[in-house]
C-alpha cells in the first residue's frame, strides 16, 4: 500500500455513511416490532457505539491515529489493538457479505442460489479491498450519492401511505426483552468507527480537528439518517412494520405512482452494491490497522519515500 496514498475528509464521511446505511437497509429487520422499541434501541445503540469510540476519537482530536498512538506507549498493545481491530473488522465483512447474499436473493433475484450471490458478492468485496483506498473513497461517494437518491425518491412517494395513528397502532404490544435483543443486534452491525482508525492516516488534511470534526459529523448524521429511514418505514407500513423482513423494500413496493413502484429493485441492486462496497472497505481497513502499526516501528528509509 502506497504511503501517499490520501483521501479528502469528505470522503472518509461518505465512506463512513456508506457503510452505516448499507447495513441499516440490507442487514434484515431487528427483533424489535413496534415503532418506540425499535427507535429506542436504535437511539440506545448510536450512543453506545460512540462511547466505545471514545478513546478514537479523542486520540484523533489530536491528529494521531489511534493504533500508532497506543503503540507509542505500549508495543505490546499497540500490536495487540491493531490485530483485535483486523480480525474484528474481517468477521464484521464476512456477517455483511452473509446478509448481502441473503437480501440479494430475496429482493433482486428470488429463488436464486444464495451460494453463489455470496461467491459474487465476496469476490467483490475482495476486488474492491485490492482496488485501494483512495479507488473506495471515490467510489463510495458515488454510490451513495445514487443509493440516497433513489432511496430519498421511494420515500417521498411514499408520503401519502403515512397515517397519523401510525405509532399509537404499533405500540399496543410492547416487550423489553425484544429491546434488549434489539440492542445487541444493532450494536453487531457496527464497525465503522473501526474503519475510521484504520482510515485516519490516509485523509489529506492539515488541520488536525478536522479529522475529529469528520467523525462526530458521522455519529449525528449516522443517528438522523437511520432514524428518518426507520421513522419512514414505520409511519408507511404501520402494523405490517413487525412482519416485514426488510421494510424499506416493503414501503417501495407501496409506493403509490407507478412508476416508482419499480424502483424497489433499483433500490435493492444500489444497496447490496454498497454492503458489498462496505465489505470491501472493511478488509481494506483491516490491513491499514495493521500495516499503520507496522510502519510504526519500521518506518520506511528517505529512499523509499521519495520513489
Amino acid at each position: 500500500m502506497n504511503n501517499n496514498v490520501k483521501i479528502s475528509p469528505q470522503q472518509l464521511f461518505c465512506v463512513l455513511m456508506l457503510s452505516r446505511l448499507s447495513a441499516e437497509i440490507v442487514y434484515p429487520r431487528t427483533s424489535s416490532g413496534t415503532a418506540s422499541e425499535s427507535a429506542l434501541a436504535l437511539l440506545i445503540s448510536e450512543a453506545v457505539r460512540f462511547l466505545l469510540a471514545l478513546p478514537i476519537i479523542i486520540y484523533s482530536f489530536g491528529g494521531d491515529n489511534f493504533h500508532r498512538a497506543v503503540w507509542k506507549k505500549n508495543k505490546f498493545f499497540g500490536w495487540a489493538g491493531a490485530v483485535a481491530a483486523a480480525i474484528l473488522l474481517v468477521m464484521a465483512a464476512a456477517h455483511t457479505l452473509f446478509n448481502t447474499a441473503q437480501f440479494s436473493v430475496k429482493s433482486i433475484r428470488n429463488g436464486g442460489a444464495m451460494w453463489i450471490l455470496l461467491i459474487i458478492a465476496a469476490a467483490f468485496a475482495v476486488y474492491a479491498a485490492v482496488m485501494g483506498v483512495e479507488a473506495l473513497a471515490r467510489t463510495s461517494s458515488i454510490v451513495l450519492i445514487g443509493a440516497g437518491i433513489v432511496t430519498v425518491a421511494v420515500m417521498l412517494c411514499s408520503i401519502t401511505q403515512i397515517g397519523a395513528e401510525s405509532f399509537a397502532a404499533m405500540d399496543e404490544e410492547s416487550d423489553f426483552a425484544n429491546l434488549i435483543v434489539d440492542v445487541i443486534n444493532r450494536l453487531i452491525r457496527g464497525g465503522d468507527y473501526l474503519i475510521f482508525a484504520a482510515l485516519l492516516p490516509y485523509v489529506n488534511t492539515d488541520k488536525t480537528t478536522t479529522r475529529a470534526r469528520c467523525v462526530l459529523l458521522f455519529a449525528l448524521f449516522s443517528a438522523i439518517g437511520t432514524l428518518g429511514v426507520l421513522a419512514v418505514n414505520c409511519l408507511v407500513l404501520r402494523q405490517m412494520y413487525g412482519l416485514c423482513e426488510y421494510p424499506i423494500l416493503a414501503v417501495a413496493s407501496l409506493s403509490d405512482i407507478t412508476f416508482f413502484k419499480r424502483l424497489d429493485g433499483i433500490l435493492a441492486a444500489f444497496w447490496a452494491l454498497s454492503a458489498a462496497i462496505r465489505a470491501g472497505l472493511m478488509l481494506v481497513s483491516a490491513k491499514c490497522a495493521v500495516v499503520t502499526v507496522f510502519r510504526a516501528q519500521n518506518p520506511p528509509i528517505e529512499s523509499e519515500v521519495a520513489q
